[in-house]
């Protein structure tokens, strides 16, 4: 009898185990589903100023991923969907520009005002950005934001921005070497363990 019982707790045991795996697997799958449509939804509208998130730069030179957010952010501005952009993002040890200041220079390379400019040079994190971001439009007085950034990033930039009180919409990057698929799946993957790691620990 005894033994009887115990294979009967074993069974029951291991059926809750299962039970809470197909949970998590299932939770898993919803949270790649909705990272990927959001990352397709262009919610560009009028705002109040353009956010574009940092990315690799070389002296001052964006790589191609940044070069492509700072390409779609200029198109958005010539089409007047907004009068102002906010560059994000610090810089790495041994880096002469910030993030932030080679958008600066980009953009006024190709043309637009300097006085259109605001840039957050101290982001080392999607998160630090975005607050200090936050501080800036606070001040500047800018309420309606488009965000610019790759497809799989808006998932996670909308929870950040509503955690942050932002009235905040989304504009993805059109033309990006992130939007192959292998790439997108890699970039997939990261971003869920990234909103994990927001959600959790708040980072």
């Amino acid at each position: 009898m005894a033994n009887g019982r115990e294979r009967k707790r074993r069974l029951r045991g291991g059926r809750v185990i299962a039970a809470l795996a197909l949970l998590g697997l299932a939770y898993l799958v919803s949270l790649a589903v909705r990272i990927t449509l959001d990352g397709l939804r262009d919610e560009r509208r009028d705002a109040d100023v353009i956010l574009v998130l940092g990315n690799a730069q070389a002296d001052g030179r964006p790589m191609p991923i940044f070069k492509a957010r700072l390409d779609h952010a200029l198109e958005l501005y010539r089409d007047g969907v907004a009068p102002y952009l906010l560059f994000t993002g610090g810089k790495r040890r041994g880096d002469r520009f910030t993030e932030a200041e080679t958008g600066k220079r980009y953009a006024l390379a190709h043309g637009m005002p300097e006085s259109a400019i605001f840039l957050e040079n101290h982001g080392m994190s999607t998160w630090q950005e975005m607050q200090a971001a936050a501080s800036i439009l606070r001040r500047e007085r800018l309420r309606r934001i488009i965000l610019v950034s790759d497809g799989f990033h808006a998932f996670r930039l909308h929870r950040m921005a509503k955690d942050l009180g932002m009235d905040a919409y989304f504009s993805p990057v059109p033309h990006s070497r992130v939007n192959g698929l292998p790439a997108r799946a890699f970039a997939t993957l990261r971003e869920m363990a990234a909103y994990a790691a927001y959600r959790l620990l708040g980072i």
